[in-house]
């Protein structure tokens, strides 16, 4: 175990994801037009972020729903590696367009990925999770408590600037490197104090791990104490918002739509997405799929402003701590990170 702050992306992790890209083109791929011709319609593949869950029901329900078909789009949906992965995915033209963590994208935009975020699915979905038995009864006891993470992951970037803007003693904490998928399992076993999960996403799987052992967590919320930035974005390629914008915001809609559908059949949006992936766990994709589309999908504002929208004031403060406490290699601009132009209202 050792305690350090957050230092430049490793190489190393970079070459990997890049090795996973190459290696997992056919990952989890789900095509729309497997029963049928394509139609003269537009071949698109979506990467998505990670491997599949319940969160993912949204592009799965408009794929199959005919949301893109109706577009004119045949669509192609993949699993991804990390949000990194599907970004480098998305620069290198192995896939067309992607759905990804906000300032991971724009770290890759630092790098001279030329990539952009045309949408957003929410704010920061990121809760920190203790047992109830640890002395953690306020913020402030997260010092020299230890923490359960992994370089690289978003998470790793996010906490400097959680625990400045809730005056916590970030170099106090105690950073014990444990893979991803381990982090639940550290927590419940007690070989970490806390960990940062995904609502919608691994919050649910550490949740379910701790009531298995009959073990009750505390949650906050990075969102609701301070951290209030946008996180999930669908991502393209600049140059497709210029030479292709048909196609873009085709995507957008479709995927837009899927999203009001799900959340207005949960029942029928699981019942798709486990017809296509029916190795999921019912229960737990149930419970994550109801999370993304009530909780972290869609903000409030939303409804009245249009699905996927992006305030200029949310994108600015996006960029600026991302820009602060992430490993960019110049500062990006707030106009070269989103563009509001296939936000239907």
């Amino acid at each position: 175990m050792r305690s350090k702050m957050p230092s430049r992306f490793p190489l190393q992790l970079w070459l990997l994801a890049a090795f996973l890209a190459l290696a997992g083109l056919g990952l989890g791929a789900f095509s729309s037009a497997a029963a049928e011709p394509a139609g003269g319609k537009q071949a698109v593949t979506i990467r998505l972020d990670f491997i599949i869950g319940g969160k993912h029901a949204i592009w799965f329900v408009a794929s199959e729903k005919g949301f893109y078909a109706k577009r004119g789009l045949n669509v192609t949906i993949q699993a991804g590696a990390g949000s990194a992965d599907t970004i480098r995915n998305i620069a290198a033209g192995v896939a067309d367009v992607g759905f990804a963590d906000f300032s991971t994208a724009i770290v890759a935009r630092s790098r001279g990925a030329a990539v952009l975020s045309v949408a957003q699915l929410g704010y920061v979905p990121t809760t920190i999770l203790w047992r109830e038995e640890t002395p953690i009864k306020v913020l402030k006891d997260l010092e020299g408590k230890s923490w359960a993470i992994s370089p690289g992951q978003a998470q790793w970037f996010l906490m400097p600037a959680f625990c400045r803007i809730n005056n916590i003693n970030f170099k106090s904490i105690k950073i014990q490197e444990t893979a991803p998928a381990l982090q639940p399992a550290a927590l419940v076993a007690r070989k970490a104090d806390f960990i940062a999960m995904f609502r919608a996403s691994n919050d649910e799987v550490a949740e379910r791990a701790a009531a298995k052992q009959g073990m009750k967590l505390r949650r906050v919320y990075m969102r609701e104490n301070g951290l209030e930035i946008y996180s999930g974005s669908l991502v393209v390629k600049e140059d497709d918002v210029k030479r292709r914008p048909e196609v873009i915001r085709a995507y957008v809609e479709g995927t837009m739509e899927g999203l009001r559908y799900a959340r207005d059949h949960q029942e029928e949006a699981l019942a798709i997405l486990l017809k296509l992936k029916p190795e999921l766990d019912k229960e737990l994709t149930r419970i994550q799929l109801k999370n993304a589309v009530e909780e972290v999908f869609i903000p409030p504002e939303s409804p009245a402003s249009g699905f996927g929208y992006m305030k200029p004031d949310i994108m600015e403060k996006t960029v600026r701590i991302t820009n602060e406490f992430f490993d960019v290699a110049r500062k990006v601009s707030v106009e070269e990170a989103y563009t509001n132009q296939f936000i239907k209202k």
